[in-house]
Parts: C-alpha cells; structure tokens; sequence
C-alpha cells in the first residue's frame, strides 16, 4: 500500500471516528483530521503541544481543550495509544496498525533518550496473563505493554560520546 492509499484510509477511519463523536463537520475538525493522517503515516508519536503547534502553523486554529478532548476521545477509541516516559513526557501515537489492521494487538518499545517509539508483535499467552489474575484475585480485561530503553541509535551516539571523556 502506497502512503497516499495509507493516508486515504487513515483518513476514512479517522473520519468515521470523529462522526462517532457526533462533531459536526468543520475547520478545526478538518485540520485536526489532516495533521492526525500525517502523523499516522508518518507513525511519529506527539504531544499535545506539538499537535497544536502543527495545526497553528497550518493556519488552523484549534482550542487546547478541543485538542484535549479530542485526544481522549480517540484514546477511548483505541485509535491513538499513549505512552509516558520517566522524564514526565506524555507521546500519543495514532497506531497505524490498529486503524488498518481492525486493531491488531501489538505493544511498544521506547527509547528513554530520543523518545522513538516502535511497535512489536509479541504478547504473552492469554492463559499465563490469567494465571497472573487469578493469583492476585484480578478478572484480566485487556493490557498494554511499554518496554523502555534506549534504541540503537542513541546507543551508538552515547558511546561516541563517551569515547571522548577517558
């Protein structure tokens, strides 16, 4: 699939949401409709800063409570995932894979250094998340999971940097 065929789907499921809302069709709605394709396709995770950074240099103008509230919305939807680091930064990331795939499970890793976030396919077996449960008297409903760490990249740029301090 192409990334113009990608965002034009990411789109329509993105659309469909947004009319589960019940919101109107409007400019904001619009804007916040297009710079979410982007990053769908672009698979950046962002925050809600930087959504509204991005729809302000597009000339669109977007409450912060709209964007807040949008945010949720889509959260409860399964359509975006969020992901908190240690440093206090909250990235959301419109999960491709979920809009496309009729949400296909998967989980993350994130790097603690550039903030990179990637998805994986792993999961535990469903019948050892239930032992888990039952052990501590929890009825499993669902999970997520984010590994953190630091990404190859990064890797390679601390170790360049402290070749430098011997």
């Amino acid at each position: 699939m192409s990334k113009i065929q990608h965002k034009t789907v990411v789109e329509e499921v993105l659309q469909s949401v947004f009319s589960e809302f019940g919101q109107r069709d409007s400019a904001p709605r619009r804007a916040l409709l297009e710079a979410l394709s982007q990053l769908a396709t672009s698979q950046e995770g962002f925050t809600a800063h930087e959504l509204q950074q991005r729809l302000l240099k597009s000339g669109a103008t977007v409450g912060r409570a709209t964007i807040f509230r949008t945010i949720r919305q889509l959260m409860d939807k399964g359509v975006l995932d969020c992901i908190d680091f240690a440093d206090r930064t909250r990235l959301y990331r419109v999960c491709g894979g979920r809009i496309l795939d009729t949400y296909k499970h998967h989980h993350h890793m994130a790097c603690n250094v550039c903030h990179r976030i990637v998805d994986f396919q792993f999961c535990f077996p469903k019948d050892r998340l239930n032992r888990i449960g039952e052990k501590e008297g929890f009825l499993i409903q669902g999970h997520s999971l984010t590994l953190y760490g630091i990404c190859s990249k990064c890797q390679t740029t601390t170790t360049k940097r402290n070749s430098h301090c011997g």
